[in-house]
């Protein structure tokens, strides 16, 4: 796994584009279509993505977990039938990239974890993945770029 430094960044509240699914763990892979999805959303509504997309994993249990998947605008977006408004948390994040395939984050996430325990840093919310490198033009998977971020108190 490469994972970089662990850093705490402050961040503002960031209005996004999402659609909102519950899927099984073996179905991460229809990740990258919602992404297309809301994309094409922003577009029809005049908008331009403010940032590179994400998923946000908002809980996870036995039989799955609920996303939340899309990309940062730079205004409120007013949504259709499938695309919705939200918001990404403003405050702390502990945030480090990880490089590597997809299926390979979940230690990224152990150890971003193991951080905050060891810096007195207590989890504030759900984390989400930013979406740096796609894989439709870098074919090397130990080039992908995902941003993990973690909501953290003070």
């Amino acid at each position: 796994m490469a994972l970089s430094v662990i850093e705490v960044r402050d961040q503002l509240p960031q209005e996004t584009a999402v659609v909102r699914h519950r899927l099984s763990m073996h179905e991460v892979d229809r990740i990258p279509g919602w992404i297309g999805v809301t994309f094409e959303a922003i577009l029809r509504a005049g908008q331009q993505p403010a940032g590179m997309p994400f998923a946000r994993t908002l809980s996870v249990d036995a039989e799955g977990m609920d996303l939340e998947v899309g990309w940062p605008v730079g205004a409120p977006f007013e949504g259709d039938a499938e695309v919705h408004g939200g918001t990404l948390p403003g405050g702390l994040l502990a945030v480090a990239s990880y490089f590597g395939p997809y299926e390979g984050i979940g230690p990224a996430y152990e150890a971003i974890r193991a951080w905050c325990a060891e810096h007195g840093r207590e989890i504030n919310g759900p984390p989400w993945e930013s979406y740096f490198t796609d894989p439709n033009e870098e074919p090397d998977p130990a080039k992908w770029r995902t941003d993990i971020h973690f909501p953290i108190r003070a």
